[in-house]
């Protein structure tokens, strides 16, 4: 990951990494943030598909890619945090008392 940061793609929060895949269908790469698992694995956090060959390289193309699956992570987790908040006004709320 210190490569693709200094590339110039966004630096991910303790536990996170960035995983580019082939896509194995064309010939493009899958960029996905990533998080650790406590044991043992990761899970997916985003993910973006990147064509090299639209841009002047490759190394641009990855690095566009990581800030775009960057984007992506944070307004879903931003999203998830709403949600959360959210989830304390779930059941009956009854103004007299639930009568």
């Amino acid at each position: 990951m210190s490569d693709l940061v200094a590339a110039g793609a966004p630096e991910l929060p303790e536990g996170y990494f960035y995983r580019v895949r082939p896509t194995h269908l064309t010939a493009g790469f899958f960029v996905d943030v990533r998080r650790r698992r406590r044991f043992f694995g990761s899970s997916e956090m985003s993910s973006v598909v990147v064509y090299p060959s639209e841009y002047i390289s490759a190394e641009e193309a990855i690095v566009r890619a990581c800030r775009s699956a960057h984007a992506r992570w944070e307004a879903e987790e931003k999203e998830r945090k709403s949600y959360r908040d959210a989830e304390r006004f779930l059941g009956d709320h009854d103004p007299r008392g639930g009568r």
